[in-house]
């Protein structure tokens, strides 16, 4: 897969794929108060994939509606980061082996005032299951992150 460079966010350059050591390495420059969503997400993915694994595309999404979180396209699998928000606060990650993938699509969410407070982003994911196929639609995901996330999880797929 060709590398992909692209500013995750507001104030990290990645240039992908790298591994999950690095990304941590590079959150240095961020604000204390968003990286403490980083930290949360990091730890969580540790637990999920292996040392050697690298990631070919992170970046911010929804994967349930009411909880904010990333999306990280890796080598093995499709992670769904959600934020666990409260006092103890953490992430959960959910893991979604890419054979499991039966197609992908995206969309842009209709704006009707003009001025969306969250990001457009939509992407629609049908996953194999045991008896029949669920749908997976994964919201508020940048924009200008949109085709190059799409194009990251097809050539896993």
């Amino acid at each position: 897969m060709m590398a992909i460079r692209t500013l995750n966010e507001r104030y990290m350059l990645v240039e992908y794929p790298v591994t999950l050591a690095e990304m941590k390495g590079s959150m240095k420059d961020m604000p204390k108060t968003e990286r403490l969503y980083y930290e949360y997400a990091f730890k969580a993915l540790r637990k999920d994939m292996k040392g050697t694994e690298t990631i070919h595309y992170f970046t911010v999404a929804d994967s349930e509606l009411t909880k904010t979180g990333f999306i990280v396209v890796a080598d093995s699998n499709l992670y769904l980061v959600s934020i666990k928000m409260g006092f103890f606060g953490g992430a959960q990650t959910e893991a979604i082996p890419y054979k499991n993938i039966k197609s992908i699509d995206f969309d842009l969410a209709p704006d009707p005032f003009g001025l969306a407070l969250t990001n457009l982003g939509i992407l629609y994911l049908e996953i194999k299951g045991i008896i029949e196929s669920s749908k997976r639609t994964i919201r508020n995901i940048p924009e200008e992150q949109l085709d190059n996330l799409r194009k990251a999880i097809q050539a896993k797929i």
